[in-house]
């Protein structure tokens, strides 16, 4: 019963965004409303936990503004890809298009995603899996709105380069010899290709400077080539598992710190996860796991390569933990001041997609998973990485 009137306050909450807000803001900044309210249902958050999140995230939040023009068809798409003036018009476009498959938005995805001559898979990686990752909660929670939200952040957030390393003619090719991810990063870690691009110092923001310099681009493709993608299922698992140690074991020795970035990781592969379980077909896999994979060596190098450290997870503490997935979520949610932890939608988005990667891989990988998600809930009391003039600095290899 409980979780039902927290579904139907989400519904409102998300129709009520949805009308009244734009995705993307004048500034350049997000409308994270609808990320959020999914997160706390699928985290089990109160009525009260959705309305409060609702209101202290509405502020300042800008209203739909008209597009320069209607996008009717195919035709009249591709011209306005990354565009963000034409949000209004794809909205449209996709709610149109919703309702002429009768409401089947998995057929909608399916046509819209997966093909064309430049399918809309391409534009589900900007912004670290943004709209990946609300495509994943659409499927997850059967909501419409969030698959047409989607969609939309898909067209105005795409990034050409994403697509022309997605579609590089040497990714047909096979290499000699593949490796796993883990190997891979660790070649990533010492390459000098890499070096002195992120001048500004770390962030995801600055991923222009990887795209400007050739010989990066030229590295970046061969490693996105050396990956093996004939079982995506077992990629999933060393996938999963590289992600947990990016965001938890890259601080240094007694200095905890974790990067906002690098916190997006774990969601990006649970939501892969999640949509090829229910809504892949045939080899469009292929180009997923590769998208995944571009994005988690992008973010490693606009993070300037951290040392990655698994012994930072093994703690006398962390051990000893006997409590389960309930008590963490009790931890944060239970935080009802206004600066609580529950009010951060990434520290919750985090702890949600450990838990989910827990309940897939947990036999493979043991308690890993666990022990990310309490260190998260005792250690966090900030993110860094966003390269703030004294933020904490994650142990970089200098």
């Amino acid at each position: 019963m409980a979780r039902q009137v927290s579904r139907t306050a989400f519904d409102h909450l998300l129709a009520k965004s949805h009308v009244q807000h734009a995705l993307v803001q004048p500034d350049g900044r997000y409308n994270d409303i609808p990320s959020s309210l999914a997160t706390l249902l699928l985290v089990d958050g109160s009525p009260d936990h959705l309305e409060g999140a609702y209101n202290s995230m509405k502020c300042g939040l800008s209203p739909w503004e008209p597009s320069p023009r209607s996008i009717a068809d195919e035709d009249s798409k591709k011209p306005f890809l990354g565009d963000v003036r034409f949000q209004r018009a794809y909205m449209t476009y996709f709610s149109m298009e919703h309702i002429k498959v009768a409401g089947n938005a998995k057929s909608l995805v399916i046509s819209q995603v997966f093909s064309g001559e430049k399918p809309l898979i391409c534009g589900l990686f900007s912004g670290i899996g943004r709209p990946l990752t609300l495509l994943a909660d659409g499927i997850e929670l059967r909501s419409a709105i969030l698959v047409m939200e989607s969609l939309t952040l898909c067209a105005v957030d795409w990034m050409e380069p994403v697509y022309e390393f997605l579609t590089h003619p040497q990714l047909m090719l096979a290499p000699g010899a593949y490796m796993s991810p883990e190997d891979i990063l660790g070649r990533v870690a010492y390459d000098g290709h890499f070096s002195g691009i992120m001048k500004a110092g770390p962030g995801f923001h600055g991923i222009s400077q990887v795209f400007a310099s050739s010989n990066a681009k030229a590295a970046l493709v061969q490693y996105v080539r050396y990956l093996d993608t004939r079982d995506p299922n077992a990629l999933l698992q060393q996938f999963s598992a590289l992600s947990v140690l990016l965001l938890a074991a890259t601080h240094k020795p007694n200095q905890p710190a974790f990067d906002l970035y690098l916190s997006r990781l774990p969601t990006c592969v649970n939501s892969i996860r999640v949509i090829l379980e229910n809504w892949v077909e045939g080899d469009n896999h292929r180009m997923l796991v590769r998208g995944l994979w571009l994005i988690m060596l992008l973010t490693y190098v606009t993070q300037l390569r951290p040392v990655i450290d698994g012994k930072l997870l093994v703690s006398k503490e962390l051990m000893e933990e006997t409590r389960g997935w309930e008590a963490v979520f009790e931890k944060v949610l239970g935080q009802g001041s206004a600066d609580g932890k529950h009010c951060d939608p990434s520290l919750l988005r985090s702890l949600r997609s450990l838990r989910e990667l827990s309940n897939a891989y947990s036999a493979v990988h043991g308690r890993v998973y666990f022990h990310a998600a309490w260190k998260l809930v005792r250690q966090w009391q900030g993110w860094t990485g966003l390269g703030g003039e004294r933020e904490v600095m994650l142990n970089i290899r200098l």
